[in-house]
């Protein structure tokens, strides 16, 4: 027999110590691997403590109510690799059932400089099941927003740390059930199942005979229908589609309706009739302020801002463009571009190229401060900032030199498109070198923009607008963009950073420069 060590988990970064508040098993019981042994408080959340082995209780360390510090061993398991190891003599019902297997649902690695999470919110709910490659609860970081999946056909049978709070990678979050389906019990026709791939819950919600299954929304992987879809299908109401614009224009959701009335379907003017009370609708205009919590992704954002700020020394330079000959580019080309390459010709393809141009003339920008060294980068993976309505995120184009402008387009694209749903990746934003930030998209005039540390640069864009313009000594208008690099003077000196904006310049008002490698 092997005598193994289980030890007080880490429970959070600001969390050293807890108390334990139950003991599941008394010295000299049998336990299985990952059955509960014991019960943890803190301030924060409460833990439960499982078997990492199999075998007998040997000795516990400390009892109920007595304050443990992380890292202390708890108890001592006997374990043994022998299946055959003897246990008390037990009657066994030839009814009972196997032990289900049993999951913990860990937070992974979500990159090198990452070493904490926020729990952002549970998709599903404790007794729940999910299928295969469905998502279970978003964890929130400084950076990103990420889904955990499950990995197999499950049931969330305990969620160990709740919203809003934090866990460090490797912390045990659920508890998850593997769904071993008993045909017998299924409320859901077993000949439905297997031609519709309908997932089978533990709490069956409907009969569903005299469905036909070709009704229901399918959100599933492989067009599976899932438990929501299920749910959604017998709580929501039905709206015809005038009803459903309807609903848009007011910004209301069906649930915000009072005392809507019971037909299945509801038609535009069931709405209005409805509506039109004012009892049913919060008023639109009232003097009361609204107070909302930072959320902690914000606050991990705030703070990561602040960091940039206080740890290097940044200051902005700028300039203006000229964006004439670009523009012209674009309007001889971009009918051929799209029907060629299916993506449209834009001016971040022509600042990326440009910028890793410029780069390769002067190093120090696409640098980096690390300890007394500066690292120059001998790569150019530029990062392109995005914004959402959950915040800005920089994905990456990697090894951007190498790209050409329709790909640079066509990444750019796809981006935008994930970052919609919020389903960029840390490792699609993790080491860039440079990063260039379009503020022109929404109106901005001139900026200046903060690092994305640890990186030494930022290129800042900003709206075109017509400017009265001296060319050979006459004012005409012209299509201009003002520029600007942020940049850290601890390793970039003025001139080069005015230079960086200068020859920037130079190559966007002669666009072949970069288009044909002049």
């Amino acid at each position: 027999m092997k005598k193994l060590e289980i030890k007080v988990p880490s429970l959070g970064e600001s969390i050293t110590e807890a108390t334990v508040s139950k003991w599941y098993k008394k010295v000299g019981e049998y336990i299985e691997k990952d059955e509960v042994i014991a019960e943890l408080e803190t301030d924060k959340v409460t833990q439960e403590i499982y078997a990492t082995y199999k075998g007998k209780v040997s000795k516990v360390f400390f009892e109920e109510g007595k304050d443990v510090k992380i890292g202390d061993t708890l108890v001592i398991i006997e374990a043994s690799d022998d299946e055959n190891d003897k246990r008390p003599d037990k009657k066994i019902d030839s009814t009972t059932k196997s032990s289900e297997e049993k999951i913990q649902l860990k937070i992974p690695s979500l990159g090198e400089s990452i070493t904490e999470v926020i729990i952002g919110k549970w998709l599903v709910k404790e007794g729940e099941c999910v299928i295969e490659g469905d998502p279970l609860v978003e964890v929130e970081t400084d950076k990103v927003t990420q889904e955990l999946y499950a990995e197999k056909d499950i049931v969330l049978e305990k969620i160990l740390i709740s919203e809003e709070k934090e866990a460090k990678i490797g912390d045990t979050i659920a508890i998850l059930k593997v769904n071993n389906i008993n045909s017998e019990n299924n409320t859901i026709p077993s000949k439905l199942l297997k031609e519709n791939n309908i997932v089978q819950n533990d709490k069956p919600l409907i009969d569903l005979d005299d469905l036909d299954p070709t009704s229901i929304r399918r959100t599933g992987i492989g067009d599976k229908i899932k438990l929501t879809d299920l749910k959604e299908f017998v709580s929501n109401k039905s709206l015809s589609p005038a009803a459903k614009k309807y609903l848009g224009e007011k910004k209301l959701e069906i649930e915000n309706i009072k005392n809507i009335n019971d037909k299945s379907k509801l038609s535009k003017s069931d709405l209005i009739e409805n509506i039109s009370n004012d009892s049913n609708l919060e008023s639109e205009h009232n003097n009361i302020d609204v107070v909302k919590p930072l959320s902690k992704l914000r606050q991990s954002i705030a703070n990561r801002l602040k960091q940039a700020q206080n740890s290097a020394a940044m200051l902005t330079t700028f300039n203006e463009i000229n964006m004439q000959a670009v523009m012209d580019v674009r309007k001889r080309n971009k009918e051929a571009f799209l029907n060629k390459h299916n993506v449209k010709l834009g001016f971040m393809s022509f600042f990326t190229k440009a910028s890793i141009s410029v780069l390769k003339e002067i190093p120090e920008i696409n640098a980096e401060i690390k300890d007394n060294n500066i690292i120059y980068k001998n790569r150019y993976d530029i990062g392109i900032a995005v914004g959402t309505d959950k915040g800005l995120f920089v994905p990456i184009l990697r090894d951007a030199e190498n790209m050409s402008f329709a790909q640079i387009e066509k990444k750019i694209r796809n981006f935008g498109e994930l970052a919609k749903e919020n389903k960029i990746t840390l490792d699609q934003m993790k080491d860039g070198t440079f990063t260039i930030s379009n503020g022109g998209v929404y109106g901005s005039m001139l900026s200046t923009p903060i690092l994305n540390s640890p990186q030494s640069g930022i290129l800042g864009l900003h709206n075109i607008v017509k400017r009265p313009v001296v060319i050979e000594n006459e004012i005409v208008i012209r299509p201009v963009m003002y520029v600007a690099l942020t940049y850290d003077h601890r390793i970039i000196d003025g001139k080069q950073a005015v230079t960086f904006l200068v020859r920037l310049k130079e190559i966007i008002e002669k666009p072949e420069t970069i288009m044909f490698d002049l």
